[in-house]
């Protein structure tokens, strides 16, 4: 396992970006809206809560950087050279690691090199669509949905069965009723994965 031999270097608190660490009092593990999002402005941690997510809420460090370059330089893992590793893992340790480890968003074992999705990390589920191999994305779906509307209305135009056979109220109706569920049901996911 690489040993990288840099200094660790403190993060000022201004990275804090105006925010507080909700999650050292013990009290709460929820990180505030704001937090949230000063979180989710660097690529790099954005990768870190996906690939977390993807490998059961814990990856070791040097597999971590070994996937995020291999991503950001758009080859496969294997190819990725030390150096490449090299650059992910000091940025990560150094910087990106503690900042997320201060906000209570992962934990980092320093000893074991192991990273671990910590419970306030639900907090992002609103913000990251984590979505599986064969799952697809709410933007995916209304794209679809806005796709199946236009062909409806293109058929119901050009008066093809069954379509002719029914007036515009009715054809109106049913859109409006699957738009409605499809509203409905994204309301309730999304609240659902909120703490």
């Amino acid at each position: 396992m690489d040993q990288i031999s840099a200094k660790r270097e403190d993060v000022p608190e201004g990275d804090h970006d105006g925010s507080t660490d909700s999650t050292t009092d013990g009290e709460s593990n929820h990180i505030s809206t704001d937090e949230v999002f000063a979180l989710l402005s660097n690529g790099r941690r954005r990768h870190v809560l996906r690939f977390l997510s993807e490998n059961g809420g814990e990856i070791k460090l040097r597999e971590l950087a070994t996937t995020i370059a291999a991503e950001e330089n758009g080859i496969e893992p294997v190819e990725v050279t030390y150096t490449q590793r090299k650059r992910l893992y000091t940025s990560l340790y150094q910087s990106h690691l503690p900042r997320m480890e201060r906000s209570g968003v992962i934990e980092y074992d320093r000893n074991s090199g192991l990273v671990t999705l910590a419970p306030a990390a639900d907090d992002f589920d609103a913000y990251l669509e984590v979505v599986g191999e064969n799952e697809f994305t709410w933007s995916e779906f209304y794209l679809g949905l806005t796709g199946l509307f236009a062909a409806v209305t293109l058929a119901y135009a050009t008066g093809t069965p069954p379509f002719s056979a029914f007036g515009p109220a009715v054809v109106m109706a049913t859109m409006t009723l699957l738009l409605l569920v499809a509203a409905v049901a994204h309301i309730r996911y999304t609240r659902g994965r909120r703490l």
